[in-house]
């Protein structure tokens, strides 16, 4: 028997002629953060909608599984499942108090004390209406629900939206602490890929509706490179790499190159790593789609 928190196998999902999500199969392991990385447009979205149950999957096309149970009408399944959404969508009316007193009956894991906290730790006054919240305080809302909630799967829409610098860096201290405390499943869907990555155990990245790749962060992160020099030592240097990109300054060539082994400098050839938000933008390039089948990185 598999011990995944998710488990996704043939999933679609289509709006007339468009497939949102197109036959995607993935499998999460419990007790990891994760980030779910792809465009605006990539299927993100449509897919968390369907893992906590909010869309359907096209008829006999997906079968999908929280905690190895299916999730669609599934109120046990349900309860274990905190997802902040990129825009809450509560009554403007409401009052901060009013809306925690609502979401704390939906989570048996709710910790009331860590919701004391986290109020003073994300500056959030309680007594304002909905309405009255600035966009960076309905994220830091959010973020309260999302960490004292404690749900074995939590899931982060875009959590940092309008936060400032202090706060999103105080959220971040909080997750890897909290989470070191209490394990369970994380996964942050977010733009912000270079600011959040440290959190990331693994990395999902999706692009038009399917699964480019699941990987360990640091391992992703570990075959990105830059390399710069004379072109006939950096085309050597280069050799076994799948190049993603380059460009000419003058004499000089710079290669973006994906690498399983490391690549070491040589005379003539600079070797700089990658950052994983460069690395990114290069894996879904559809112009080098062919490359990164034949080289093995997606299928």
């Amino acid at each position: 028997m598999n011990n995944y928190a998710i488990e996704i196998k043939g999933l679609t999902k289509t709006y007339g002629s468009h497939k949102a999500i197109d036959n995607m199969s993935l499998s999460l392991e419990p007790n990891k953060i994760y980030g779910l990385l792809g465009r605006n447009g990539a299927g993100k979205t449509t897919l968390l909608n369907i893992l906590t149950g909010r869309l359907f999957a096209d008829a006999g096309k997906g079968n999908v599984k929280v905690f190895g149970s299916p999730v669609y009408e599934n109120v046990d399944i349900l309860k274990q499942i905190c997802y902040v959404e990129e825009k809450g969508f509560y009554s403007g009316v409401l009052k901060v108090s009013d809306i925690l007193s609502v979401v704390r009956g939906l989570y048996p894991t709710w910790d009331m004390e860590y919701e004391k906290r986290l109020l003073l730790l994300f500056e959030l006054d309680t007594r304002k209406q909905y309405r009255q919240l600035s966009r960076g305080m309905e994220s830091s809302l959010g973020l309260v629900i999302g960490l004292a909630s404690r749900a074995p799967l939590t899931i982060f829409d875009e959590p940092s939206l309008g936060l400032d610098a202090v706060i999103r860096e105080r959220f971040y201290s909080e997750i890897i602490e909290d989470f070191t405390e209490n394990p369970r499943t994380v996964i942050i869907s977010t733009h912000l890929i270079d600011e959040v990555n440290s959190l990331f155990e693994e990395v999902v990245i999706v692009n038009d509706g399917k699964l480019l790749l699941k990987a360990d962060c640091a391992e992703l992160k570990s075959k990105g490179f830059y390399l710069s020099g004379r072109e006939e030592a950096v085309r050597k240097a280069a050799e076994g790499a799948v190049v993603l990109s380059e460009e000419r300054f003058g004499g000089s060539l710079t290669l973006s190159v994906y690498s399983e082994k490391e690549i070491a400098p040589t005379e003539g050839a600079e070797v700089q790593p990658m950052s994983l938000q460069k690395l990114f933008v290069e894996l879904i390039n559809p112009m080098i789609h062919e490359q990164l089948v034949k080289g093995g990185i997606v299928k």
